[in-house]
C-alpha cells in the first residue's frame, strides 16, 4: 500500500492526465459554442419569420389595391 501511496502523485501528474483534462475544457467549450449558435439560430428563426410575414403582407395589400384597380376601370 505505501508504494501506491508514493505513486498516486506520479499517476494524477501524468500526461494522460493532462491531456483527458485538455480534451474535457475542449468539448466544454464546444458545447458551449453549440448552445450559444442554437439560441442565436432561434433567435433569427423568430426575426426571419416576422420579416417574411411583413413581406406577405405588404405584397397582400398591393395584390388588394391592383384589383381594386381593375374593378374600377372595368366598371
Amino acid at each position: 500500500m505505501t508504494e501506491v501511496n508514493h505513486m498516486l502523485p506520479m499517476i494524477k501528474n501524468s500526461k494522460s492526465d493532462e491531456v483527458m483534462e485538455s480534451l474535457v475544457l475542449y468539448l466544454k467549450e464546444k458545447r458551449d459554442i453549440y448552445e450559444r449558435l442554437k439560441c442565436g439560430y432561434c433567435e433569427m428563426s423568430h426575426i426571419n419569420l416576422t420579416l417574411a410575414e411583413l413581406g406577405l403582407e405588404e405584397d397582400m395589400l398591393d395584390l388588394c389595391r391592383y384589383e381594386l384597380e381593375l374593378r374600377c376601370e372595368t366598371s
